[in-house]
């Protein structure tokens, strides 16, 4: 999984020799190296302010650029161990620091967690995040079954499982700017939150624009929160997600993040329709497929009435599948269904099984629970 920016450096060559005399009323010195400039000017584009500027021919073919801002460094640059340049303006917001860069990461983490509340629990024992710099990044993405598309990918996630104990992997590029690390962070847990939560099933259904765009959408809500307007825009220039960012932005404007997190999980298509947004409300919530009661110790040698709540009643494993007895249903990872509570029934959606607790969701409220076995039951 990736995050991208686009790696564009504009270099233009002005040719009418009208226009360079407008150009050169505007100013007569390079703006990289302050020499005057002659009867041909180039022109290079910021990527920090989106200004155009005007260059010398020796500035125009330096072979050094700014890894942020794409501007040819000549002075007061900061070369990385893995080849990079940064110029001294945006050395300024880099941060430099791998242990200021995992504190920043701790930070998105918890801010991601109390926006979403509501809505979301992202991973966090489970996930191992590290700091590298481009050349171990780049690496990562040479291991088969991983894309590698841009030199400019910043971030990467993977999945692992290894005895039944899910692990998630995050890798932050070094050195990014404070604002675009804490996006890319984002956008990195949004794909943990992904994999714990979205069946197999809808993952073979679900587009790969789209789970970006989703990624994009809960680190563009991350910089709204953070009154960071030219955050928001980066995200929103992004190509990558193949316009998917700006239909996850409407959609979550018109009916709510809500309905986003449950397209996600149980949509029917694999990407949101530009022509009918409101197919964001198509879902399919799946059945548990009926199967025989595994052998599970209870408190009790004869039948019990049933709780007036949920209540994690025993675990087992079929075939190295956990399976969880939740009130008088038994459950897989990814199963829904309706349990009896009392007198009543409630639907629920079996999130994660582990050595002795169950996550769930009540599809009615979108509330998640931790369920845990009692001592007497393990």
């Amino acid at each position: 999984m990736q995050y991208r920016r686009s790696c564009l450096f504009a270099l233009i060559l002005v040719a009418s020799f009208p226009l360079a005399a407008t150009l050169l009323a505007d100013s007569d010195h390079c703006a990289i190296c302050g020499a005057l400039l002659g009867d041909t000017i180039y022109t290079v584009t910021d990527k920090v302010t989106h200004e155009k500027l005007h260059i010398c021919y020796e500035c125009s073919v330096w072979p050094d650029d700014c890894f942020i801002c794409g501007l040819p460094v000549r002075k007061g640059f900061i070369k990385l161990s893995d080849g990079r340049f940064i110029c001294g303006r945006d050395a300024k917001t880099a941060v430099l620091d791998d242990d200021e860069a995992k504190r920043i990461c701790g930070e998105v983490k918890d801010t991601l967690d109390r926006i979403f509340s509501r809505f979301l629990t992202f991973p966090g024992t489970n996930v191992d995040v590290a700091i590298v710099d481009r050349v171990d990044l780049l690496a990562l993405f040479k291991i088969p079954g991983n894309d590698y598309e841009c030199p400019n990918v910043l971030g990467y996630f993977e999945s692992k499982t290894n005895e039944s104990q899910v692990q998630y992997k995050i890798r932050l590029m070094s050195a990014l700017p404070r604002v675009e690390l804490r996006a890319v962070c984002a956008h990195e847990y949004s794909h943990a939150w992904v994999a714990a939560n979205v069946s197999p099933e809808r993952k073979k259904t679900l587009g790969r624009s789209a789970e970006e765009g989703f990624c994009e959408l809960v680190a563009y809500l991350l910089m709204d929160s953070q009154h960071e307007e030219e955050g928001k825009k980066e995200i929103t220039r992004n190509n990558y997600t193949r316009g998917q960012i700006d239909l996850f932005i409407e959609a979550e404007k018109r009916y709510g993040f809500n309905e986003i997190a449950d397209w996600m999980k149980y949509g029917v298509d694999a990407q949101l329709d530009k022509n009918d947004l409101n197919k964001v409300r198509q879902i399919e919530i799946p059945r548990p497929k009926p199967r025989p009661l595994p052998n599970v110790i209870l408190n009790a040698t004869t039948p019990a009435p049933e709780p007036d709540t949920l209540v994690l009643r025993g675990i087992s494993w079929i075939k190295n599948q956990p399976l969880a007895l939740i009130n008088d249903q038994t459950f897989a990872a990814g199963e829904s269904g309706k349990v009896r509570i009392g007198k009543t029934n409630v639907f629920i959606h079996c999130l994660s099984i582990r050595d002795n607790v169950v996550r769930i969701q009540i599809a009615d409220s979108g509330e998640e629970r931790e369920l845990r076995l009692k001592p007497d039951n393990r």
